[in-house]
C-alpha cells in the first residue's frame, strides 16, 4: 500500500518507558511531519498509531500489548506501528497480534517517515535522530548516547539497546542550541548509560576529525556551559561509577548545572548487590552520597530501589531500609523484581513470595514519602528558581514547576510565567506537596 497516496496520513504516538524513548518519539514526530504526515490531537481520529514500547519489566510488556489492543479496538481499519525495546526480543509475539502493519526496531526509528511513506521496509543510509522541539514539555530532553556496558543480572536493557554508542559532540551542541533558541530553559541530558558518554569516541573517525583524544561527561558539560544563552542543564539517571570527583567538583562550582543527581542504587545490602552483579557495596554508595553532599549540601539525590530480588531475606531488606535512612533520598522510585527471560536472574531461586514483596513495597513507599518530606521541609521559607510548566496543576489550578534541585512547587501567578524560570518563596510544605509565593524582582 502506498501511504503517500492520500490515505493513512494522520498519526498518533503513544510513548512508554524512559526519557530516551520520549526523545526518540519526538524525533519520529518531527520526521513524520517533514514527510507530510499530520499528528492527531485526539487518538480516535488517527489513521496510524505508533506505539513506542518499553520492556524493562513484565508490566511494561503488558502495557505495550494493552495499548496495541486498545488502538486496534478503537479503530480496526488503522495501521499500528510498533517500535521500541519490546520489538527487539519479542517481535514474534507482536507478529501474532491483529492490526500491526509494521514492526520497527530501534535502529530503524530514524526511518519512520520513509517506511510509512513508501509502505515498505527498504533500507537507506541511516540519518541521525534529531529534534528542534519537545511537544507538551517545558523542558527538552537531549539524547547523548545509546547502549549499556553494565551487566546487571536482572536487566534486559543491554540486550535490546546494544553496545555503547556516543553521539558526536557537535550534534549535541547544535541540538541544544536549537532547543534553547526555541524557548526551552532547561535541557535534560539523557541516555541509556549516560555517564559512559565519550568512552567510544576516542577510537572512531568522527572523534579523530574533531581532534578529540578522550572526552567524558564533564567535558561535555563544560562545552555546553560555554553557551552565552540563558538555560540550565539537568542530568538524568547516572550510575554511581560515573560520578567522579571531577564531575562533583564541576557541578558544585557551576550555577548552570542543576543540583540534582538521580543515582540508581537499587539495594543497600552487599549480598543482594552481589547477586544483582552491581559493582558496588552499600558502603561505597554511602560514601558517594556523603562526598556529593559535602560539596553540594542542598543537592537532591534521588534513586531507584528494587525489592523482591530472588533470595532477598528479611535481614537484607532491613539493610536496604537502613541504607535509605542514612542517605535520605529526596525521591525514591520503587520497583519490584520482574523476571526477564534471557537474564541471569530469570532462574535465580528462591523467589520471594508475592505477599512479602507487596509488604516490602509498601514499607518503602511509606519511607519514600517521609524522606521526600524531610528534604522539602529544609527549604521552607527559602526562595527557589522554578521552571514553570506549560499547564496548570489540574487539582488546584495553580501554576506548577520544578526547582533546579527537583522540588515541585505550586503557586499562584499569571500564565505569562509559563515556560520561564521564576523566583518562588516556599511558604507551606506537607507530606504531599510544597506551595509558595511568586517573588518577582
Amino acid at each position: 500500500m502506498n501511504y503517500q497516496a492520500g490515505q493513512y496520513k494522520r498519526f498518533f504516538i503513544k510513548t512508554l518507558g524512559c526519557k530516551v524513548n520520549q526523545y526518540e518519539s519526538q524525533a519520529i514526530r518531527e520526521d513524520l511531519v517533514r514527510n507530510g504526515f499530520n499528528e492527531c490531537v485526539a487518538e480516535d481520529t488517527a489513521d496510524i498509531y505508533i506505539v513506542n514500547t518499553c520492556t524493562v519489566t513484565g508490566k511494561a510488556d503488558k502495557e505495550s500489548r494493552h495499548w496495541i489492543g486498545l488502538f486496534h479496538g478503537l479503530n480496526p481499519g488503522a495501521r499500528i506501528v510498533v517500535t521500541g525495546c519490546y520489538t527487539e526480543k519479542n517481535a514474534h509475539e507482536l507478529a501474532a497480534m491483529p492490526g500491526i502493519s509494521h514492526i520497527v526496531r530501534n535502529s530503524d526509528k530514524n526511518r519512520m517517515g520513509e517506511i510509512l511513506g513508501s509502505g515498505g521496509d527498504r533500507l537507506r543510509p541511516a540519518a541521525p535522530l534529531a529534534i528542534s522541539d519537545f511537544k507538551g514539555h517545558s523542558k527538552a530532553f537531549v539524547k547523548i548516547q545509546d547502549g549499556c556496558e553494565n551487566s546487571c543480572s536482572y536487566c534486559k536493557v543491554p540486550s535490546v539497546r546494544g553496545p555503547l554508542t556516543s553521539r558526536p559532540l557537535n550534534e549535541i551542541l547544535e541540538e541544544a542550541r536549537r532547543l534553547v533558541e526555541n524557548g526551552f530553559k532547561e535541557i535534560v541530558l539523557t541516555g541509556i548509560c549516560l555517564g559512559a558518554w565519550g568512552k567510544d569516541l576516542a577510537s572512531n573517525a568522527i572523534a579523530e576529525e574533531m581532534g578529540i583524544a578522550a572526552m567524558g561527561l564533564t567535558d561535555l558539560l563544560k562545552e555546553l556551559d560555554r553557551s552565552p544563552r540563558d538555560f540550565r542543564i539537568r542530568l538524568s539517571s547516572i550510575e554511581p561509577r560515573y560520578i567522579t570527583g571531577e564531575l562533583i567538583e564541576f557541578m558544585s562550582k557551576n550555577k548552570r548545572i542543576c543540583r540534582h543527581l538521580h543515582i540508581p542504587f537499587q539495594s543497600g545490602d552487599d549480598e543482594v548487590l552481589r547477586r544483582m552483579n552491581r559493582p558496588y557495596t552499600a558502603g561505597y554508595q554511602r560514601d558517594l552520597a556523603a562526598r556529593i553532599r559535602h560539596d553540594m549540601p542542598d543537592i537532591a539525590i534521588t534513586t531507584d530501589i528494587l525489592t523482591g530480588f530472588p533470595g532477598e531475606t528479611d535481614g537484607e531488606f532491613r539493610n536496604t531500609l537502613d541504607f535509605l535512612r542514612d542517605i535520605l533520598p529526596a525521591r525514591t522510585h520503587i520497583f519490584t523484581f520482574s523476571r526477564r527471560e534471557g537474564t541471569p536472574a530469570y532462574n535465580m531461586a528462591p523467589q520471594v513470595a508475592p505477599h512479602i514483596v507487596r509488604q516490602r513495597y509498601c514499607a518503602l513507599k511509606v519511607f519514600a514519602l517521609t524522606s521526600a518530606y524531610l528534604y522539602r521541609e529544609r527549604f521552607l521559607g527559602k526562595r527557589l528558581d522554578i521552571l514553570v510548566e506549560s499547564k496548570r496543576d489540574k487539582e488546584s489550578g495553580l501554576l506548577t514547576g520544578y526547582s533546579d534541585n527537583y522540588i515541585r512547587v505550586l503557586f499562584d501567578g499569571p500564565e505569562a510565567l509559563m515556560r520561564k524560570i521564576t523566583p518562588v518563596r516556599v511558604e507551606y510544605v506537607n507530606m504531599m506537596r510544597s506551595t509558595g509565593i511568586y517573588e518577582p524582582g
